[in-house]
């Protein structure tokens, strides 16, 4: 069966791009998207999979997701593939042109939905009019264009399942990221804490540097990128001014250095608003460390309190408190982590994504 993948853009690699080119690389499918960033992709040794380049978009924030949307829109693939899987909000605008298919919902966008008046709060008067005009916008196409000719919803988490029951009225079946549970390595600490996101406002990365604040003999890595035209440059300029010197940003890094930097530090910190799922949870605990995060979203479906780390309230005392016990005694978590890890390996999300294409 000859597959295709839609992807809004490859160009900053996160959770959501890491299962794409993963999908891509099980199933032998090819990946259609926009604004492919070929450095990264090597960087994660998906260099082999095919993928189809729909070109670039504009800086403008506003004006690269209108015309994201309207490539897919435009283009036709339909009698080149036998089935399709849409990833991203901005794909499924092909939808209409490629059937049978499936939405694989990482979750419905957060900027015109549940996270609106969250990033309404960090804009300035003439953005926030721009704003309101796109998802105003976005919502009358996706309901009208999109949304009607998703044939199938498939999501990460029970948390996004409620996102999209709510906000779009659909239900969805739940398959859980694929996590190569076997590449992850498990190796003595070497004393620093890791974090691993992009760097958006809505990570909350300031709660981690805030917290490491509290706790000036620990060191924090934080590691990720960001998108230009999302104003990722800005906040992580914001972020640079408030660090304290026991916290450093390395940026985007191959996937063997990440390997090594789970493999040999204390634990795991994570702070972001109602995570969808976080892969980077599991993996860190696929690497038996411990992780610190909050109380909330995803976290609370992968994360097992006091066994495998700690849920805490999204403020730096409790998370600063939190590492400190993590720190005590590291090791105790070890074995929690590492069997609580199988539980997203991705041979069990190969078998139930083969179950819905193939059946």
């Amino acid at each position: 069966m000859r597959i295709a993948i839609f992807h809004d853009y490859l160009e900053n690699i996160g959770g959501g791009e890491k299962l794409v080119l993963e999908t891509a690389k099980n199933l032998n499918a090819t990946v259609i998207t926009t604004n492919v960033n070929k450095d990264a992709i090597k960087k994660l040794n998906f260099e082999k999979i095919k993928i189809i380049d729909l070109g670039k978009t504009p800086k403008n924030t506003f004006l690269r997701h209108f015309f994201i949307s309207l490539k897919f829109f435009l283009s036709d693939f339909s009698k080149d593939f036998d089935y399709y899987i849409f990833s991203g909000n901005r794909s499924i605008f092909a939808t209409w042109r490629h059937k049978p298919n499936l939405w694989y919902c990482h979750s419905p966008e957060r900027a015109a939905f549940d996270l609106h008046d969250f990033y309404k709060s960090k804009m300035s008067f003439f953005k926030k009019i721009f704003f309101a005009f796109y998802s105003f916008s976005f919502k009358i196409s996706f309901f009208s264009l999109a949304l009607p000719n998703i044939q199938k919803i498939i999501t990460n988490s029970k948390n996004t399942s409620k996102r999209i029951k709510k906000y779009l009225g659909k239900n969805s079946q739940i398959i859980y990221p694929p996590i190569n549970t076997a590449f992850y390595k498990n190796k003595k600490s070497r004393g620093y804490w890791l974090s691993v996101n992009r760097l958006y406002p809505s990570k909350r990365i300031g709660l981690q540097l805030d917290a490491f604040k509290l706790i000036p003999n620990k060191k924090l890595f934080i590691i990720g990128g960001y998108v230009e035209v999302d104003d990722g440059g800005v906040h992580k300029q914001e972020l640079l001014s408030i660090k304290p010197d026991n916290v450093s940003f390395l940026g985007t890094i191959s996937e063997k250095e990440l390997q090594k930097l789970y493999s040999e530090c204390e634990g795991f910190i994570a702070t972001a608003s109602d995570e969808d799922f976080g892969m980077t949870v599991v993996e860190a605990m696929a690497s038996g460390k411990a992780v610190v995060c909050v109380d909330e979203g995803g976290f609370r479906e992968t994360v097992i309190d006091n066994k495998t780390g700690f849920l805490v309230n999204a403020d730096p005392l409790s998370l600063a408190n939190a590492v400190r016990k993590t720190s005590e005694n590291n090791n105790s978590f070890k074995d929690a982590c590492l069997k609580n890890a199988k539980k997203f390996d991705s041979k069990i999300y190969f078998e139930k994504i083969r179950e819905v294409i193939f059946t």
